[in-house]
């Protein structure tokens, strides 16, 4: 049996009278390639929006390791560790490649959080190197 890691079963976005998403059904494999392609306005970044917890579907359901997550709020579906970057081309100028990869790392530290990174403790500091 195949190892999914992603299973959209007939999802949906209406927005009003229109139907931006129809019926989109995806598997994704653990150690597969699996994309999503599509002309502008086909819908791409309604689905990853589905997918990651920004929309919930109209329709359909979506499932991440086998647990659903299309009613699941986003900061949650990150905590999973299903996560997405935005295309975005701007960086924080005052900081490092690293640093700005790091921005986004808060959600998977042990330490919690942005607190103890604010009041500067070890463990926080051992936690980044």
């Amino acid at each position: 049996m195949k190892d999914v890691l992603l299973n959209l079963q007939g999802i949906s976005k209406d927005f009003g009278g229109l139907r931006a998403v129809n019926e989109v059904d995806l598997t994704a494999e653990k150690g597969k390639i699996t994309a999503l392609i599509g002309p502008n306005g086909a819908g791409k970044t309604t689905v990853i929006n589905m997918i990651t917890g920004v929309y919930p579907p109209s329709k359909g359901r979506v499932f991440f390791e086998k647990k659903r997550v299309d009613h699941v709020p986003t900061h949650k579906i990150v905590e999973m560790g299903l996560v997405r970057t935005f295309q975005l081309t701007k960086l924080f100028k005052e900081m490092s490649v690293l640093e700005n990869v790091m921005v986004g790392g808060h959600s998977w530290t042990k330490e919690g959080g942005f607190l103890p990174v604010l009041l500067n403790r070890s463990s926080a500091r051992r936690e980044e190197m």
